[in-house]
């Protein structure tokens, strides 16, 4: 689990791999969350929308790190062109029962995430997701402990 995750844009994987050691905040527009499991949300918003299981997309090779994990506990990984076209296509209320069915998935494995908090990540990330598509850009995130 994560305590600091930012979502953010970026032209290129060699930009957002950049972050690794201080995150994009100081460089880019960001949609901030903490203490969830960054992988695994971008995996299980991914499966929602195509409806693959969690461990297809991930034997896949999803997400795609951009900077690998290291000891400190960071990484960047950047979504897939797939969950950012559905992000940018979603509507309120998809985002909605996305946020409620993901929110409800982190509690029933023991965790904790208001479905409020989940709702403001996804529609953050969705927003961010319309404006990597306007500029040509990618969606990334950058995850530390």
């Amino acid at each position: 689990m994560s305590a600091f995750i930012e979502f953010f844009v970026a032209s290129d994987d060699r930009m957002a791999a950049a972050v690794r050691y201080r995150g994009p905040a100081s460089a880019f527009a960001t949609v901030s969350g903490s203490f969830f499991y960054a992988e695994d949300a971008v995996l299980a918003w991914e499966s929602s929308f195509t409806g693959q299981s969690v461990k297809e997309l991930s034997a896949g090779g999803k997400p795609r790190m951009v900077a690998p994990w290291v000891n400190d506990g960071s990484g960047v990984f950047v979504l897939s062109d797939e969950l950012t076209g559905h992000l940018l296509r979603a509507g309120r209320a998809r985002l909605q029962a996305l946020a409620t069915e993901w929110s409800t998935a982190v509690v029933r494995d023991g965790d904790d995430l208001d479905v409020d908090e989940a709702l403001r990540v996804v529609v953050g990330v969705a927003a961010l997701a319309r404006a990597a598509a306007e500029s040509g850009q990618l969606v990334y995130c950058w995850a530390a402990d």
